[in-house]
Order: structure tokens, then sequence, then C-alpha cells
């Protein structure tokens, strides 16, 4: 997408929206801060910020925006895009001997070493904030900065400066975590060069206080202060797992973790507190902390199982146990927690995945065989198939033909069609064994169907037509039966039936579809009733003619028709213009 051709990828209600944006004057400033990165503020239900990223060919490279809209292009980056068009259309048009602004790198290059001296210190008398940030970039070079308290007091007023009574809304948010964002830069820089206190105090500092601070209490929908912890904990575990990261600073961050972690609320929101526990665990078998890490960890699901007796925390506590003593190299005492907690499925799959290892095939299908039960009771048919695919894996290890054709066949038609397992289940069948169990599979269905057609009679929402196609439909397209297919599909003329099989069938069944597919058209043109009817409507036959040339008279056929029916709706008048 460039700056010349944006507006022919943009959906024609948001660009009439942006439009008008732009035309009752909303953008408020667009500015090139560096070489190809333009931001802007727009007024809307607020004020929003938006970010662009272009090359100098006007090719753009990246778009944000922090309104709520969740689609790929909101209005207020169209009306920035065509400010921005109209912009470099009015340069081209003026003397080119008019100079272009400076960018800010450019004009930092024009000041001289005083000019900048001077600036920073009487801004600095104006702009605490501005100081702090300074001497916090800068505390390498003088070892009287307090490092520490300096980033959690500079995260914790970022914080203040965008809760509003307590709590965080989806645009604050966004903005909160952009400028957290920009304090981890020098957290990214500071472990790249391998000053890993630094590195870690500033990660430590976010990490403490958005947990404490913020992510009880904001609109996080978008993801972006739960992406701004992850990398934050990410740093953390990069400069605690490196090599050279001294031992001292890992003690010092174990025992931070130690206290921190005793905290509920670290679990209570998300993965974070789980993240970070896998970090202790790792610091623990590092340091040779074992009796601290059993104890705290031990102490931690005696708190899940105080409020419940199964639970998803527990479970994790209890698999850290064990991940923590096969690290260490005691697998004896893995295994005993292991047994001891088989009833848990996860834990269960370590002791199958052990017992298979061994290649002790009768213990693992017995554990298995007990978990099915478990899950079939407790109604997790999720878990059911889970353990079904451990048989059919220890079927293939030991070579047992029949069990492998039983579960290969069972997952190819268990909830939708896979056509993995149909072609595993086919390879275990010779070919002229395979035409007889083909055969077969195909009268089975077609009986099922037949049985189920009885029962459901009078029924108008149930169709044997339509199962009929459902099922055996991704058969015949597997086995390329395109005769059989297409009985099935006319038999059943629905729209998204022919646009679906409609690339398959087009080269031997094109005329034939064609016929099909055009009164099915027809049909969607008359039900539509918006913009976005119309243009999925012109969306569609612009697939077909695609697929089918030779179906262009008949579309267009259709399209008058639409018109000449229906002349009072300007829409879809609008949108048939896009078709050529």
């Amino acid at each position: 997408m460039n700056l010349q051709n944006f507006e022919q990828k943009i959906p024609s209600t948001i660009l009439q929206r942006g439009k008008q944006i732009c035309e009752n004057g909303q953008v408020l400033h667009v500015e090139e801060n560096s070489d190809g990165l333009w931001t802007a503020e727009v007024e809307g239900t607020d004020v929003y910020s938006i970010e662009v990223v272009m090359e100098d060919s006007g090719e753009i490279e990246t778009m944000f925006c922090d309104c709520p809209f969740d689609g790929d292009v909101c209005k207020h980056v169209v009306a920035v895009l065509l400010t921005l068009k109209g912009q470099k259309s009015a340069a081209r048009g003026k003397s080119a001997s008019k100079p272009k602004k400076l960018t800010f790198a450019e004009l930092i290059n024009r000041t001289s070493k005083t000019e900048l001296q001077s600036f920073i210190e009487e801004y600095s008398k104006v702009n605490k904030d501005f100081r702090s940030h300074f001497e916090l970039h800068f505390a390498h070079k003088d070892n009287r900065v307090d490092v520490e308290k300096g980033y959690m007091d500079l995260v914790k007023k970022t914080i203040r400066n965008y809760a509003h009574r307590g709590f965080f809304d989806y645009r604050s948010t966004n903005a909160l975590a952009r400028e957290i964002d920009s304090i981890l830069v020098k957290s990214h820089e500071c472990i790249r060069t391998n000053n890993f206190r630094d590195g870690l105090t500033i990660a430590k500092a976010v990490v403490v206080q958005v947990i404490s601070d913020v992510i009880p209490s904001c609109d996080d929908s978008s993801g972006s202060i739960g992406a701004t912890l992850t990398d934050a904990i990410g740093l953390m575990r990069e400069a605690l797992g490196s090599e050279i990261c001294s031992r001292d600073l890992k003690e010092n961050y174990f025992g931070f973790l130690n206290t921190e972690l005793a905290k509920e609320n670290y679990f209570n929101y998300g993965d974070f507190g789980n993240d970070l526990f896998e970090l202790y665990r790792r610091l623990a078998v590092f340091l040779g902390k074992g009796q601290e890490f059993i104890r705290f960890a031990d102490s931690q699901i005696w708190k899940e199982q105080k409020k419940s007796s199964d639970s998803y925390q527990q479970e994790f506590f209890i698999r850290e146990k064990i991940h923590f003593f096969q690290e260490t190299g005691d697998l004896k005492q893995a295994q005993e927690i292991a047994l001891q907690n088989i009833s848990i499925p996860r834990i269960r799959e370590i002791v199958v995945d052990k017992a298979i290892l061994n290649q002790d095939f009768a213990l693992a299908k017995k554990w298995v065989n007990e978990g099915i039960l478990i899950a079939e009771k407790a109604r997790h048919p999720g878990t059911v198939s889970q353990w079904k695919r451990v048989l059919l894996k220890i079927a293939e290890l030991e070579g047992d033909l029949g069990t492998v054709r039983q579960y290969t066949l069972y997952f190819a038609f268990d909830g939708s069609f896979n056509a993995d397992y149909y072609r595993r289940w086919k390879k275990t069948f010779g070919s002229q064994e395979w035409e007889n169990e083909y055969a077969k599979l195909i009268a089975r269905i077609t009986e099922g169907i037949n049985k189920d057609a009885k029962k459901h009679q009078g029924q108008n929402w149930w169709s044997k037509e339509h199962n009929l196609l459902l099922i055996l439909g991704p058969i015949y397209q597997e086995e390329e039966q395109w005769a059989e297919l297409f009985g099935l599909v006319k038999a059943y003329p629905a729209l998204h039936s022919l646009l679906h099989y409609m690339h398959y069938l087009a080269a031997g069944f094109g005329p034939e579809m064609t016929e099909l597919i055009v009164p099915a058209l027809i049909r969607s043109g008359e039900k539509a009733s918006a913009r976005s009817h119309y243009a999925q409507l012109v969306s569609e036959m612009k697939k077909v003619l695609k697929a089918i040339p030779e179906s262009r008279g008949k579309i267009f056929e259709a399209v008058e028709l639409l018109k000449s029916k229906y002349p009072l709706r300007p829409a879809m008048l609008d949108e048939f213009k896009k078709l050529k």
C-alpha cells in the first residue's frame, strides 16, 4: 500500500468517514519526526495519536492509531493519510526552490555543543520530568545516582499521569504502554552491552509497578500493556540466563523473586506470575537453592489447596516441582511426585512420556486408559481426544495396525474432516484393499445420513443434502472425484457451498457451476440491505469471474437485473461500479 493507491485498499465506509474527518478539520497536526516517521493527532470522541512510517517513495510500512477500532485501518489513520497526500501534492505544485523543513535529527546535527548544553540546563529547570530522564539515562557516569529508586519513581510517576480515578481506560492503557516501552528501550540497550545491573533494575521497576498498580485496573483489551510486561519479564530472563551475569546479581534477584512472588496479585492476572516463577526455578537450579525453592513451591501449593482441591495454579506449582527435580537429576523424586498427582492430566502426561521413553508401552497404555475414564467422567471431551492421540502414537510405535486404523479413522472425522488423519488412515491399506474399504466408508456414511433423514423428517431446519455435502464433500475433494462432488453441490446449491467448491469444479464443470452460482448471487443481492452486503456481493462476483472467466456474460446479466429491479438502492449501484 502506498500514498497514491491506499484509497483503493480501504473499505468504502472507512474511507468516507476518514474523508469527512479530514474535511471537518479534525486532523489537528501532522509532523515528520524523523526520516519516514510521521506523527499526528486527530480529534474524535477523544484526541487520538497516530503514527505512520512511510518511505520517500510513498510506500506505507506501518500505521498505528490508539483508538479502540480493531480493524486493519481506522478512519483516523485514513484522515491522516489523506492530509499527507494533500500536503505532498501541494508541495509538488510549489517552487522547487523552497527548502524542506529539517527533520529533528538534522536540527540536532546543526546545533553546536554549547547550544545543546545551554538548552539542556535551561530546560531541566522548568521540566523536572526531562531532568529525571536525563539523569537516569546517564546514571552510569555518576555512581552517586540511585538508579533503582530513580526508575521506580519514574515508572510510578508515568503511571500516575495516565490514571483517571485509579482506572486506565483503553486509550490511556495504550498510551501508557507506549511510554513504558520507551523506558524499556534503555533496559534493552543495557543488557545488549552486558550492563546487566542497570538493565535488570529498569525491567524490575516496570514489572513491580505495572503488576501492582496497572494490571488490576486497566482496560487492556488491545493487549498493549500485557505485551509491555511480557517484554520486561523477557529482559529479566535474558539477563539472568546469561553465563556472564554475575552470581551475586543472580542471588539478588532470586531473593527478590522469593519475596515478590509471595504476593497473590502476581498470579491473579494472566501468566505473568507463572513466567516469573519459571525464572525463579531456573535460578534455584543454577544457585543450588533447592530447599528454598521446594519450601516456597510447597507453600504456594498449600495456598491453592485451601482455595480449591483442583486448580490450574496448584497444578502449575506441582509441575514446577517435578521440573526442578528433573533438572537437578533427582529423577526418582520427580517420578514419585508425578505418581502422587497422576490424576492431573498434564502431570499424567509426564508419567506417560516417561513410560513411552522406556518403551514400557503396556504401562503407558494403562495410564492413558485411566486418564480417558477420568476425563469422560468429568465430561472433558478435549482431554479424551488428547489421550486417544497418545494411544495412536503408542500404536504406531508398536506397529499395532488395527489400533492405528481405528484412531486415524476416528480423528479423520472427529468434528470436521481432517485430511492429514484421513491420509494416514488411507496409507495403512494396499491399493486393492483400499478400494473395498473406501466403498464401505462411503456406504456407511450415506446409510447413516439416510437414517438421520428419517428421524428428522418434517423438520425444515435439517437437510439431508446439506449433511451429505458436509461429510462426503471433503472426501470427494480429497479423492478428486469431481463428478460425485458436483452431484452433491448441485443437490444443495447454497451460495457459500458453491463458492467453496467452485475452484475445484471450475475446470470440469464451469458452465454447470455458472448456472448454479448466478441464481444464488441474485438471491443474495435481493436479500442485501446495507452497503457492506453489496460490497460482499461484488467481492463474490469478482471471485467467480476469476475462477470461471466464461461466466462473465451471465454475471453482468445478473448485475443488470438487480440494477433494474432496485433502482432506488444507491449503495448497491455504487458498489456495482467497482465490477469491471
